[in-house]
């Protein structure tokens, strides 16, 4: 099978790290198309060039023989799609039906259920650190610790606890005691977790000690070499 040119609109500071992380661990070729981040944090305006939700990741594909080209945008999907593409070995997938259905559980999972309650717990703290003035910097707080309490940070320990007990049971990663897709993908959101104070090494030792398994990878530190050359913080 003749692979097609692969393109990733990739966005500095962005969960884009992941796709290249990916397609380093398969050995796969492709280009890198930067974008960074404006004064306000947001993507610029030429993502929407090329789809029109103007987000990172984009994965571009080109047929190299008639120069067909398709953009492929979601996170999940786009591990879906390389997984089921391009990784003919299964060296991030797995042979076994259930195996390969749980690291698909997964690539889903991590957008729909895990990432939600950590953004809103660093939004809430971004509320907290934002310059307003006394009494309503006050009342702000109380607010957003009453919005915490009440969901975000409960949902979020729910799930760190839930992550926790699965690597327990899967021999130190998320399916079938190895690497896969699913471990790459979880890796951006816990990472977060615990860059910004929501887990500790003591209350979540299996997710720190699998974190640090994962990113001592060779593919790993060639993608984060790669990133920074493109002006990425890691």
């Amino acid at each position: 099978m003749t692979l097609p040119i692969i393109r990733v609109h990739w966005l500095n500071e962005s969960r884009a790290f992941r796709v290249l992380w990916l397609l380093d661990h398969l050995k796969l070729d492709y280009e890198i198309i930067p974008y960074m981040r404006n004064e306000g944090f947001r993507a610029p305006d030429e993502l929407k060039k090329i789809h029109p939700l103007g987000r990172s990741p984009l994965l571009e594909l080109e047929d190299k023989h008639t120069g067909k080209k398709k953009v492929l945008a979601e996170s999940g999907y786009i591990f879906n799609y390389i997984l089921k593409h391009f990784d003919s070995t299964n060296l991030l997938g797995n042979s076994d039906p259930d195996m390969a259905e749980q690291i698909e559980y997964y690539l889903y999972y991590s957008e729909g259920s895990l990432q939600p309650p950590l953004m809103i717990e660093f939004l809430l703290s971004m509320v907290k650190k934002a310059p307003i003035p006394f009494p309503i910097s006050y009342l702000a707080g109380k607010i957003t610790d009453k919005i915490s309490d009440k969901y975000s940070k409960g949902e979020v320990k729910n799930q760190l606890e839930f992550i926790d007990a699965e690597l327990v049971k899967n021999r130190g990663y998320l399916v079938d005691g190895k690497l896969s897709g699913a471990d790459i993908m979880l890796s951006f959101p816990l990472q977060m977790a615990f860059s910004r104070g929501f887990a500790t090494k003591e209350a979540y030792p299996n997710i720190h000690r699998w974190l640090e398994d994962i990113t001592s990878t060779e593919s790993y530190s060639s993608t984060k070499k790669k990133a920074n050359s493109y002006g990425g913080k890691f």
